[in-house]
């Protein structure tokens, strides 16, 4: 799995963020008559979080709301069979604190067997922003990532993080979730490089759909605002790879995709300023611990 962390300056970046790149993707058919995805109200902020109890299975958008520059980035999980909300707990937030590049691997891995990592959305405050996931019947989690980020989140102690169970059943008759302006691909170049490529263009408001089709890799979806036209996508591998220098994009206007895990898929809608964003990964890799844009995944692109 990942090390999904915000090392070096990051740490002194309380925004976190969700994902909205938009593209041009081929329409859904045959769909005319399956309702639209149920929404489930999320409220994360430094005082509370609220989430539902249960939902059905099928495609579900999670509508989150967030107060407070140190909350934002809600996902969802799907617990294996036989994990407790206490070893998740305890192994997301191992994962988060490991240093050691062996040691991010083989947390990465354990977390890998713990849970399927759905997606969510998740941003700066005063933003609401939508992520539809498909969910299959059975225990599921709903989760403050931030929580377990040492330095960055709201810091609570071991056991009092923002984790709430979601009970998914199999009653009911579905959803279908939003049709999507484009499609954003994390994956493996012929040389086994980690890339993303996106099909369409970037617009403001608009959904897009976020597929992970690395081979076992957990993938993620960072966008930042790039205000300086001089960066380039060369620029941004060396600041993610360790090299001195100022960051050569904005935490502070964070957005982003919450992780997934290999093989599933998101559609994220969220309010976007016009401007220049790099996509990138914070994602370790579990060949050698990097975050996956120190290996070349990056995107630049433009929202008009």
């Amino acid at each position: 799995m990942e090390q999904w962390t915000r090392r070096a300056a990051l740490t002194a970046v309380t925004a976190a963020g969700a994902a909205a790149l938009i593209g041009a993707a081929p329409p859904q058919r045959g769909r005319r008559n399956v309702p639209s995805a149920p929404v489930l109200e999320i409220g994360t902020g430094e005082d509370a979080f609220t989430a539902p109890a249960r939902t059905v299975a099928g495609a579900v958008t999670l509508r989150v709301r967030n107060t407070s520059p140190r909350t934002g980035t809600v996902g969802v999980v799907r617990l294996h069979p036989g994990v407790t909300e206490e070893q998740f707990r305890t192994r997301l937030r191992a994962l988060f604190t490991a240093e050691a590049p062996a040691d991010v691997i083989h947390a990465s891995r354990v977390m890998m067997a713990t849970a399927t990592q759905l997606g969510g959305a998740s941003h700066h405050s005063v933003i609401v922003a939508d992520a539809t996931v498909t969910l299959a019947p059975g225990r599921h989690l709903l989760l403050e990532y931030l929580d377990f980020m040492p330095g960055i989140g709201r810091g609570p102690a071991p056991g009092a993080e923002y984790v709430r169970p979601l009970t998914v059943t199999a009653d009911g008759p579905g959803g279908r979730a939003p049709v999507p302006c484009g499609t954003l691909t994390a994956h493996e170049n012929a040389a086994g490089a980690p890339r993303f490529t996106l099909r369409g263009r970037v617009l403001a408001d608009q959904p897009l759909r976020f597929v992970n089709a690395m081979r076992e890799q957990v993938a993620e979806a960072r966008l930042y605002p790039v205000p300086d036209d001089a960066v380039t996508e060369a620029d941004i591998v060396a600041f993610f790879a360790g090299e001195p220098g100022p960051p050569p994009v904005d935490f502070s206007g964070a957005l982003g995709a919450t992780p997934l895990t290999p093989g599933h898929e998101a559609v994220l809608r969220m309010p976007m300023r016009s401007g220049r964003y790099a996509v990138v990964s914070w994602v370790r890799a579990l060949v050698d611990a990097r975050p996956l844009t120190a290996g070349g995944q990056i995107l630049l692109t433009r929202v008009p």
